[in-house]
């Protein structure tokens, strides 16, 4: 179940990507450093990145984590976004899809962000795991993966006036059928590829922010939020394993208490796996404990949920009345498919018996031509006939005119 976050969760957070008791160093490139380390009973390792940007600041590279339409400007992988609401002013829920290289499915994600900023020259933190929703169940054409956590630690850098220094760390299952150690393998590859994007991207927002219509940021400035208001009780239930985090400094002699007042999550099998029924995925790992308290959410309004609902149900009456208009009127501007093939059949009988007149009409022109052929022969052996008899007579009557 979703929940709001608390400082104990930032504490946690920083403690995560500061501590590198258990990491192995995959790669050191310029500024940039990549750690890996196995989780307990999961196949998919956690990855954690630190790198340093010498020319952006820390706010600017926090305004372009949180931007949704600078997003579709720099994020080549993303296919859709939508933000679903908002639980306070510090906590969102959002859905987030992704292209995946052929012939994988694209992934997505619904995501709940927790954020702080503790002010200038401090630190600015932003912290997001999967959570399911009621109105965003498992598309058709996508696979539902699982972020367990990710997590952005923004720190201003003492040595650079513009500079800022980042570590991320992240623990994700991409479900489906893809193989642990290859996933494994790519994870602290795509990691400075990610890094050398967002560079990319905060050195051009200032300018981009400057050609938008509005120069709004409601993850700074609560009042210019738009985003609708949720409840946390949308966020169903789901199965959830705790996994050990490193204990702050100074607290080693108060793990054993915390052992002996937590039995149940102690006495949980190491590599079990979880199935989340909610979401309908099959998970090969467990939930980071980051957001391990429970805290109380500011309940909405019952008389303003009411409005939402019947204003939304309004709205669906409204719709399906507009598409029933449009079904009518293309059927007035259609002929049925009856009448079509009426007139189809009705334009082929008629090409037919213009066929069979056609045919009439060659034979009866063929038999005139033949009697007309046989009247001409007729009158020219008359005339034949006639003009050998006439020659006949003259011959005679030429003999009967000789004189002996």
């Amino acid at each position: 179940m979703a929940r709001i976050a608390d400082d104990s969760d930032f504490e946690a957070l920083k403690r995560l990507v500061d501590n590198h008791d258990g990491w192995t160093l995959e790669l050191s490139k310029s500024d940039t450093e990549v750690y890996t380390r196995p989780v307990p009973g999961c196949n998919f390792n956690m990855v954690k990145i630190h790198t340093e940007f010498a020319d952006v600041t820390a706010d600017i590279v926090f305004d372009v984590l949180h931007d949704p339409d600078y997003r579709k400007v720099w994020d080549s992988h993303m296919l859709a976004s939508e933000e679903i609401g908002i639980l306070n002013v510090n906590n969102d829920v959002g859905y987030y899809a992704m292209s995946c290289p052929p012939p994988l499915k694209p992934r997505d994600f619904v995501l709940q962000r927790s954020w702080l900023d503790t002010g200038p020259q401090g630190e600015q933190m932003l912290l997001s795991r999967s959570v399911p929703h009621k109105n965003y169940p498992p598309k058709k054409g996508y696979v539902r993966a699982m972020s367990y956590i990710t997590g952005f630690v923004l720190r201003t850098n003492e040595n650079s006036k513009t500079g800022c220094i980042l570590k991320y760390v992240a623990h994700c299952d991409p479900q489906g059928t893809l193989p642990p150690w290859l996933v494994n393998k790519v994870t602290h590859t795509l990691g400075p590829r990610m890094v050398k994007d967002l560079k990319k991207a905060a050195l051009g927002y200032a300018s981009w922010k400057q050609t938008q219509p509005h120069l709004r940021k409601p993850w700074r400035f609560p009042e210019e939020i738009r985003c609708p208001r949720i409840s946390i009780d949308d966020c169903l239930d789901t199965v959830t394993v705790p996994l050990a985090l490193p204990p702050a400094t100074g607290s080693t002699k108060s793990a054993p208490q915390q052992q002996q007042s937590q039995p149940s999550t102690q006495q949980q099998p190491a590599a079990t796996q979880r199935k989340l029924p909610q979401l309908k995925t099959q998970t090969n790992g467990r939930v980071l404990p980051i957001l391990h308290k429970k805290a109380q959410s500011t309940p909405a309004s019952p008389v303003v949920e009411e409005a939402k609902f019947l204003k939304r149900e309004g709205e669906l009456k409204e719709k399906a009345l507009d598409e029933k208009r449009k079904d009518e009127k293309k059927k007035l501007k259609e002929p049925p498919k009856d009448a079509k093939a009426k007139e189809s059949k009705e334009s082929l009988k008629s090409t037919k018996e213009l066929e069979k007149e056609a045919k009439a009409a060659a034979k009866e022109s063929k038999k005139l031509s033949k009697a007309a052929a046989k009247e001409a022969a007729a009158a020219e052996s008359a005339l034949a006939k006639k003009e050998k008899k006439e020659k006949g007579l003259t011959k005679r009557r030429s003999l009967l005119n000789l004189k002996f």
